[in-house]
């Protein structure tokens, strides 16, 4: 009996722990095929390597565990940026790379900073994983690799005078009329780019700042012959002046002989006059006034 109920006992023990053993077993295949996708986010399940296009959506979904893996993709806004090591550690892209090296038309040495952003679409996201793989995949096969090579070939046909100082909108815009349609083609959506900065060699801006210095030079002695030329010509305006009046005063002299005598009497009353002694012709041809009469008055 003893026996019996001690092996009985056993048996129960065995049974109970297999029961355990078979829900900790499926609770931990249950929590091992659920996969939660976040808000804007999408994922793409692969079953033994293969793309299967299921697409799931934000929100609880369950797998077949060891069998099923999901690649997800962010379909919010994703930004790219290439900018100086300098400032890597303050920019806030989500893949941040160097600076483009390229020349310009005329040789000089640029680096180009940029900045794309761009998302994934939905409904490319199985093609997308199929031919691409992964986000990090996409961003290094096709955001970095076509908008480098764009960045580093079109600026070289602009002269570096026109960077420098230009509107560098027209080689923004040339590049993004390029890199759309290769955007488009491999299931991604373009939503801006943006040349942030140019940087020109020390030597180059050296030179330009000196060619601007002689050029405000050229232009203050520029101005300053136009300001010596309006004076020479407002003298001269002003002596032709003097000349026409002393003209149309000799005219009237010759026609009113008293006139003189006039401007004699006017002499002596200016208390700045230098006039001492009046000479005139002894025949009288000029008639003088009676000068005690004149000065009184």
């Amino acid at each position: 009996m003893i026996g019996q109920r001690g092996a009985a006992q056993m048996r129960m023990s065995a049974l109970v722990l297999v029961l355990v053993a078979t829900i900790v077993v499926v609770a931990a295949l249950g929590l091992m095929s659920a996969t939660t996708i976040d808000a804007g986010t999408v994922g793409v399940v692969k079953r033994l390597g293969r793309v299967t296009g299921q697409v799931l959506d934000p929100g609880l979904h369950f797998i077949v565990p060891f069998v099923d893996r999901v690649i997800v993709y962010n379909t919010k806004d994703i930004i790219y940026e290439t900018t100086p090591v300098a400032k890597q550690a303050t920019s806030r892209a989500d893949y941040v790379d160097f600076p483009v090296d390229t020349t310009t038309k005329d040789g000089q040495q640029v680096e180009i900073s940029y900045s794309i952003r761009f998302r994934v679409k939905r409904s490319e996201a199985p093609r997308i994983a199929q031919e691409l793989g992964n986000e990090a995949a996409v961003v290094e096969k096709v955001v970095k690799f076509h908008s480098r090579v764009l960045c580093r070939q079109i600026p070289r046909k602009f002269e570096a005078s026109e960077l420098y100082t230009g509107d560098v909108t027209v080689v923004q815009n040339e590049i993004i009329e390029a890199i759309h349609p290769l955007f488009e083609s491999k299931g991604l959506a373009l939503d801006s780019l943006g040349i942030r900065e140019i940087g020109f060699s020390t030597d180059y801006v050296n030179a330009i700042e000196q060619k601007q210095i002689e050029k405000e030079r050229v232009t203050t002695e520029q101005y300053r012959a136009d300001q010596a030329k309006f004076r020479k010509e407002a003298v001269i305006t002003e002596a032709e002046g003097e000349a026409e009046a002393i003209r149309v005063k000799g005219e009237a002299l010759k026609e009113n002989p008293q006139m003189v005598q006039l401007e004699f009497v006017k002499s002596l009353r200016d208390p700045e006059s230098k006039v001492k002694v009046m000479v005139v012709p002894s025949e009288g041809l000029l008639p003088l006034l009676d000068l005690a009469t004149v000065l009184e008055d």
